[in-house]
């Protein structure tokens, strides 16, 4: 027989010369199958030696493989055969000597992972903990380097007998490692989320609420001290260190030495560094985040559900239970948007204000109403929320909670406020407390932005948009493209690449100002012509005037594709407005002055092949040669010369219009002239010339589209997508499109909220500013609002923001308490009778007889002379009849 210390002694000579130690090996191997024939006949029975020869065999069956080629296997069927018959400490022995192996890789993992979970089911804590860390640190370690699939897929399937298991100690272990595996960012795929689920239909009431912290976010949170029997290493890493205090702060920095100083700096950095990491840690591991992600995973969400709500109907479950099974289902119900209408009538009778932890019951609510919820279900439930909660006979406390619970409720489904109902309920806008008047304004404003219509015109507020309304029952909008990305085009066809194209420019940057300013009567940037200028336009005034209007004339008539084979090109265009026919007459009568300056000086500036075209006095060009011309330019498919047509065709419109109003006025001495009478509608008329070019463009823009290829996306601008093409149809669309997309969005609203205001160009510096300023927030307010009720159904509703901050109500003591402060020192006013009853000597004599201790015999007797002594002066002194003892 070998002592404890031969052992070791032998085992670190085996490890440096196994060769040589074979023989002492060998022995110790016969010994270890002796004593294994012993305690397999009384496997109960304490045996000290047995475990420290097993102990010794692990660490020493690395270098004799051969010869322990069947020892694992040995004492893992020990272990499966006797686990509930061995004694504990040897049990922890044998299973010390599996993991040794196990680290080592002398054992496959799916050969003890098995073993390791029925071990669960016996009644020792410790033993617990070890399997427990070994499993979570083994299936850690193999998924490390990189992700183990096909150990993972075993175990995993494994784990749905683990989970369903009827001993309730091993089902708990297990789901406590999946759970932990989950948390450590190991197992994070849908088969361990439908595995933990799978657990929630276990018939043990405390694994099934296990399983509802998972998908609540709360798993770490144990119900009872029991269940932190298996986490002592997950406990240490989620304990958060505590951060360094002022004084540490301050001490690092001004006391000590030089060195001293850099030493507590250090620490201190190391400190605040591990409580940031124990910040993300805590993060990325939070509630909210995971379980919906968890959520999310779930293969079968329906069918889920209506498991989970029969057996919460079914009963029998303690109260805290349910309450977490009607949170998960609940948000089960508002992130999938599932239909399971029994859900609300059973909240329905938890709805009151005596009800325990009611507000967890509004909550649960609240996360399950979705749009696809029938109105006429959820109809009841919110009559008998206000019916319980907003009434006048109700604490403010109840009131608040009510109506706050009917705001997040109509969000969610605002087809189930009735108009009666919103009306009584904003009414309570000026009810006495505080906080039922602020959740009574935050419903209202729900509405304005939800349906301002059913809202009262009082309550609507100014500017509210009449037009938004909520999609009726089943109206689903089914998106086809990326939303906004129709901006993006846009933006991108325009030319706009930076984001200086996707703020609002009202002008008010200075340069802006400073032109207003040096403008001259509002006239802008026009040129000052001289009165030679005009009188030399005077004289030229008829000759040029005409040849500009052929010139242009024949220039549309090119671009329209009219070619020689018209003959009358007027017989086209009879159709002309009355307000052509004046223009057109009055910009011929006044062809002098200013306008006729500048026309000539534009004249000048236009490219050469226009004005090749005209006459030296404004005689026209030849017209079959123009024509030609213009084919050739439509033809071509240039795009500058229908821009350039059009500016010159709009500023001509605006100096035949002062020309207009110069003539009209009589400017330089003239006298007015009177309005001519109606004539046959022109060819060159300004009506005909804004039509034809139109038309010219349109048949340009249909002819490059012909000529472009439809599929052709290697020609146009870089960043664009082909015609016809979606932008996110022809590339990946980056995170920097995503944010241009929000900043056009933001200014699209912006621009219609400066539109609504009513903000003119004319309008001055500071009302620009304060209106867009005003805009801003608005189009803001507005996209938060639509981001909100976008992912309204992937929130957490917070059982605690359904609660107002409300003032805790005295008691006597407390309210006599604060009627009392401030009386300190009045005593010498008060009245007298008052100071004389406040007695500052002794005793009086007939408190001291009173108090006096004397024989009950004497007690007697003396109170028997106060009874008569207090009848002799009832009757006076002149009293002369009989009294009755």
């Amino acid at each position: 027989m070998s002592t404890a210390a031969e052992l070791l002694a032998l085992q670190s000579n085996i490890k440096k010369d196994p060769d040589g130690y074979k023989d002492e090996f060998l022995l110790q191997y016969r010994h270890y199958q002796a004593l294994l024939e012993i305690f397999k006949l009384k496997p109960s029975k304490d045996s000290r030696e047995f475990g420290e020869v097993v102990m010794f065999m692990a660490q020493v069956s690395r270098a004799y493989p051969k010869t322990m080629t069947g020892f694992a296997a040995e004492v893992a069927g020990l272990l499966d055969t006797h686990h509930q018959e061995l004694d504990s400490t040897l049990r922890r022995t044998l299973v010390g000597a599996l993991i040794l192996m196990r680290n080592r890789a002398q054992v496959d993992a799916m050969t003890v992972l098995p073993l390791f979970f029925r071990l669960f089911r016996c009644q020792d804590k410790a033993l617990r903990q070890q399997l427990f860390r070994h499993i979570v640190s083994d299936l850690k370690a193999a998924n490390k380097k990189c992700r183990n699939e096909r150990l993972n897929r075993a175990v995993q399937n494994f784990m749905y007998t683990v989970v369903s298991d009827d001993n309730e100690a091993a089902a708990k272990r297990g789901l406590a490692v999946l759970t932990e595996m989950w948390r450590r960012h190991v197992w994070r795929d849908a088969r361990t989320v439908n595995v933990i689920a799978s657990a929630a239909f276990h018939k043990s009431p405390r694994v099934l609420l296990a399983v509802m912290k998972f998908f609540l976010g709360q798993d770490r949170d144990d119900e009872d001290g029991s269940d932190k029997e298996g986490e002592g290493e997950g406990d240490e890493e989620d304990a958060k260190p505590k951060g360094p205090s002022k004084e540490d702060i301050y001490s690092a920095y001004h006391k000590g030495t030089s060195s001293s100083k850099k030493k507590k700096q250090k620490k201190l950095k190391r400190v605040i560094a591990t409580v940031k990491k124990a910040d993300r840690r805590k993060s990325a591991a939070g509630g909210g985040a995971e379980s919906f992600a968890a959520i999310h995973l779930l293969h079968d969400p329906q069918a889920f559900a209506e498991r989970l709500f029969g057996r919460l109907s079914g009963g029998g479950e303690r109260f805290e239970t349910r309450l977490a099974v009607m949170a998960v289902v609940s948000r089960i119900i508002g992130v999938h948007k599932l239909l399971v209408l029994n859900f609300y009538p059973y909240l329905q009778k938890y709805i009151a204000p005596h009800q325990r932890d009611v507000t967890q019951v509004l909550a649960a609510l609240v996360q399950a109403a979705h749009d696809l919820v029938p109105p006429e279900t959820l109809a009841p439930v919110l009559r008998q929320l206000v019916d319980q909660f907003v009434h006048d006979k109700a604490r403010p406390e109840v009131m608040t909670v009510g109506l706050k619970t009917v705001r997040e409720l109509v969000l969610r489904c605002p087809l189930v406020m009735e108009a009666d109902l919103l009306t009584d309920l904003a009414q309570y806008k000026k009810f006495r407390e505080k906080q039922v008047a602020t959740a009574a304004r935050s419903l209202i404003g729900a509405f304005r932005d939800i349906n301002p219509e059913m809202l009262a015109k009082k309550d609507r507020g100014r500017g509210a948009d009449m037009a938004l309304k909520p999609r009726d029952y089943g109206d689903a909008r089914v998106a086809t493209r990326v939303d906004g990305a129709e901006l993006l085009e846009a933006a991108l066809a325009e030319g706009r690449t930076g984001s200086d194209g996707d703020e609002v420019d009202l002008g008010l940057d200075d340069s802006s100002s400073d032109d207003d300013d040096d403008g001259d009567g509002g006239s802008g940037g026009w040129e000052d012509v001289s009165e030679e200028e005009g009188d030399g336009g005077a004289k030229e005034g008829a000759g040029e005037g005409e040849g500009e209007e052929g010139g242009e004339d024949s220039d549309l008539e090119s671009l329209s594709g009219e070619g020689e084979g018209e003959e009358d090109g007027s017989s086209d265009w009879e159709d002309v407005s009355e307000e052509g026919e004046e223009e057109e007459e009055a910009a011929a009568a006044a062809g002098k002055g200013k306008a006729k300056g500048k026309a000539a000086a534009k004249a000048k500036a236009k490219p050469a092949a226009t004005a090749g075209r005209k006459g030296k006095k404004g005689a026209p060009a030849n017209e079959d040669d123009e024509e030609e011309e213009d084919v050739e330019e439509e033809e071509s498919g240039s795009d500058a010369d229908l821009e350039d047509l059009d500016s010159e065709e709009s500023e001509e419109a605006s100096e035949e219009d002062e020309e207009d109003d110069g003539g009209r006025r009589g400017k330089r001495g003239g006298k007015p002239q009177p309005a001519k009478p109606k004539v046959e509608a022109k060819p060159d008329s300004i009506a005909s010339l804004k039509r034809k070019l139109a038309e010219a463009k349109e048949k340009a823009a249909a002819k490059r589209a012909r000529e472009e290829p439809a599929g052709d996306g290697e020609g146009g601008e870089e960043g664009q997508a082909p015609a016809g093409v979606p932008i996110e149809a022809e590339r990946i669309l980056t995170q920097e499109d995503f944010d241009r997309i929000k900043r056009l969005k933001q200014k699209a609203l912006v621009e219609a909220a400066l539109a609504k205001a009513g903000v003119t160009s004319a309008a001055s510096k500071a009302k620009k500013q304060r209106a867009l300023e005003s805009a801003e927030e608005e189009a803001a307010e507005l996209l938060a609002l639509q981001e909100r009720l976008t992912t309204i159904g992937e929130s957490k509703v917070n059982a605690a923001d359904l609660t107002g901050k409300h003032k805790a109500r005295k008691d006597k003591e407390a309210r006599l308490a604060s009627v009392l402060e401030g009386r300190e020192g009045r005593e010498k006013f008060g009245a007298r009778s008052s100071l004389k009853k406040k007695k500052t000597a002794g005793l009086s004599e007939r408190e001291k007889q009173r108090r006096k201790a004397m024989p009950m015999a004497a007690r007697v007797q003396q109170i028997r002379r106060r009874n008569a002594a207090a009848r002799g002066k009832k009757m006076g002194k002149n009293f002369k009849g009989h009294v009755r003892g």
